[in-house]
């Protein structure tokens, strides 16, 4: 991602390594570190990393086998909570990315690293659970006993 954003984002190694008062004077570079912000924050995290992390989590606590039904109940999962899940991700991630995108990438990495371990823990401890309605979902053999369906 770093050599994208190097691509995209064509003043941040430049920017990074400035001082504050020089980071304050360079316009190009506090434009480039807002866009990197807003890349993060409006598609990366609610485009990828949401439906990724719903995906992976029906992937583990799913009832089904097929990949297709983890996806979709997944993204499903995702669309029901993305008020609360946007609403936090930007309260953490905005300021964070701020701070991230001023910083040289050799400090900026462990930075989001360290940042993303609490975000997971976070993530996890507010939807990593399973709901009431899952855990009413059983898993039965039909009589024959060769194919599985789902009862509620």
């Amino acid at each position: 991602m770093v050599n994208k954003f190097n691509k995209w984002f064509p003043t941040r190694a430049r920017f990074a390594t400035l001082t504050l008062g020089e980071k304050l004077k360079d316009t190009a570079g506090m434009i480039d570190a807002l866009k990197m912000v807003a890349f993060d924050v409006f598609v990366h995290l609610p485009l990828i990393y949401f439906p990724c992390y719903y995906t992976c989590k029906e992937i583990v606590t799913g009832t089904s086998w097929n990949p297709l039904v983890w996806m979709k109940d997944g993204v499903t999962k995702y669309w029901n909570n993305k008020e609360e899940d946007c609403l936090a991700m930007i309260k953490l991630w905005g300021p964070s990315d701020c701070i991230q995108f001023s910083m040289p990438i050799h400090i900026s990495m462990p930075f989001r690293h360290l940042v993303s371990f609490f975000w997971t823990a976070y993530v996890s401890f507010t939807r990593g659970g399973s709901n009431e309605e899952d855990n009413k979902l059983k898993r039965t053999l039909s009589v024959s006993g060769d194919s599985a369906k789902i009862e509620k």
